[in-house]
Order: structure tokens, then sequence, then C-alpha cells
């Protein structure tokens, strides 16, 4: 009876523990998450942030562009607004990776091309997202298309960095960059499966060569301009060094005391991990 009760005892501790944790942490977080604003760029190019992934709707004369499809309740208001503007255009789907905040709206868009990484296999797709939301096309290197007096290139990193293929679209004549969770805003990475923090400072470096960048639309977070991508490399390079030297760990974790996290999951803790662990490879 005595090892009941404490197990009881053990059982309300740990249940408490979970519930003050999420209340802290995940709540406020998932609540940041759902809230949406709306930022008309220019007469073709809407960006809307939160909601799950920040989102572009990109329109011109024959055809409406967009990327990422948001979840739950956003990504439904995002798919009316995207029809709103389409009318009897035809509309293109592009993922710019398969997370389920930036694909969860790809059910709305039944009969449209939507594109994503061919890196990824149908089944790993279909794991994360279900049938409704799979891909039509699957992009394994570059493409180019022509949307009025502006060229929209999306280009798959062909390697692991968040994921295993993840797609970054360039509008040329804004000089814009849409970059999935590649680069994030003020907010830690979630640095699971194939994540590869060597993927991330390959890519931070590669960007800047391959695209004339002056601005930056983030996975999630507000819009920057190229510091985001400086900002986002000296995070993994605090990190590694937190990971190598003990003495410094305390110091370069407080400078993102700010950044938007998730203990054990999103945080910089969890990115210290994943350094040891390819250490120790």
């Amino acid at each position: 009876m005595k090892i009941l009760k404490w197990v009881g005892i053990i059982v309300l501790v740990l249940g408490a523990t979970a519930f003050t944790l999420f209340m802290i942490y995940v709540n406020p977080m998932m609540q940041k998450m759902k809230k949406t604003s709306v930022v008309n760029y220019d007469k073709d190019l809407t960006i809307v942030l939160g909601g799950g992934g920040n989102s572009g709707i990109l329109t011109s004369d024959s055809l409406v562009i967009v990327i990422d499809t948001k979840m739950g309740d956003a990504a439904e208001q995002l798919s009316k607004k995207v029809k709103e503007l389409a009318g009897s255009k035809p509309i293109l789907v592009i993922n710019t990776h398969f997370h389920s905040d930036h694909t969860g709206g790809n059910k709305f868009y039944k009969g449209q091309t939507i594109i994503a990484g061919g890196n990824y296999t149908k089944e790993e797709w279909t794991k994360q997202n279900g049938d409704e939301a799979l891909p039509t096309q699957w992009l394994k290197d570059k493409m180019d298309i022509k949307m009025g007096s502006d060229t929209v290139t999306l280009f798959n990193i062909g390697k692991n960095v968040h994921t295993a293929s993840d797609i970054v679209v360039y509008l040329h004549k804004r000089k814009m960059l849409f970059t999935g969770d590649i680069v994030l805003n003020k907010q830690t990475p979630a640095l699971l499966g194939v994540a590869d923090p060597d993927g991330y400072m390959y890519t931070f470096d590669m960007l800047p060569k391959l695209f004339d960048i002056q601005k930056i639309v983030p996975g999630h977070g507000e819009i920057g301009g190229i510091e985001l991508i400086d900002n986002f490399r000296q995070y993994f390079v605090d990190m590694k060094t937190a990971a190598t030297d003990d003495s410094k760990k305390d110091e370069l974790v407080a400078k993102y005391k700010d950044w938007g996290q998730l203990p054990f999951f999103m945080s910089p803790g969890a990115t210290i991990k994943v350094f040891k662990k390819k250490m120790q490879q």
C-alpha cells in the first residue's frame, strides 16, 4: 500500500509539473502562433504573418502564388483570402517544407498545383500531414516562374537543413526571400529528425551568394533584412561554443532569453544537446 501511495504522489507531482510547464511555456507560445497580422507590401504582394508559418500571396494577371498555407483557423481564413484574390485564375501553392504549421491549409486547394521539395518520400509526407495535404509536384532543384513584371525562383536547398527538403522562394524585383524555417526572427529552432546545424551554416553562407537579398520573410517572426541571416547564424555559432565550453554556456544562453522558445524542444538547451550529439558521432 505504501508503494501505491508513493506512486500516486509521484504521478500527481509529474502531472502538476507538466501542467505548470504547459501553462508557462507551451500555451503562451501556441496562442502567439495562432495570431495573424496582414502586411499589404504592395498592390500584388500580401504577407500574412503568424497563424502557423508566415505566408505570402503574390498575384498577377494570370496566376496567384501562395507560399505556405498555415494551420488551423488561420489556414482556412488564408484560403478564403487567396480565393477572393484569385477569382477564376489558377492558384499555385508552394510549401517551404513539410511541417504542418506550414502545410495545414493544403486541403483547401484541391485541384490546384501544390509544389514541395523533392527529397521527401510520399510516405514521409503523408506521415507528417496525411493524404489531404499531399503535393502534386515535387521540386528536385530549381524553378523560375514569371509573375507579371517579376520572376519568382523556387530553390530546393538539396541537403538536410531544417528538414530533408527545404525550399526557399525569391522574388527578384522585390529582392525578397521567403526562407521557411531555415531562418527565424527571434525564435529558437526546433532541431528534430534530420535537422542539421551544419546544413544551416552551409545555407547561411550560400543564400546571399545565390540571391541579392534586401528583405527576408522568415518562417516565424517579423519581416526583416539580411541581418536576420546574420542573427540566426550567430545563434548557431554561440550554441556550438556553449556546447564545447561550459564556462561560457550561461552567458551565451542568456543572450537569447527574449527569443521565443519551448524547454526541451525548441530552446538554446535543445540546440546545445544537438551539437553535443554531433560531436560524439
